[in-house]
């Protein structure tokens, strides 16, 4: 090993886009995907609390305890 830390990335193409409310009032809803530019493979979110639990997670995998 030369001392340097591994490169830990993750690259995605991100599309969000607005869908209208249940009801005709109601404020949009934002709905978005990702597709991994490494596998192509997509992820759908039905919100984007779930695309911020989505890349939450993706962030925390296999992260050594060390300081950055």
């Amino acid at each position: 090993m030369d001392g340097k830390r591994p490169l830990r990335r993750h690259s995605f193409i991100l599309i969000l886009w607005a869908e209208a409310g249940a009801l005709p009032d109601s404020r949009p809803v934002w709905r978005a995907s990702l597709e991994d530019t490494q596998t192509a493979r997509r992820y759908g979110f039905k919100d984007l609390a779930e695309l911020t639990r989505f890349l939450e997670q993706q962030t925390a995998l296999d992260l050594p305890n060390e300081k950055l």
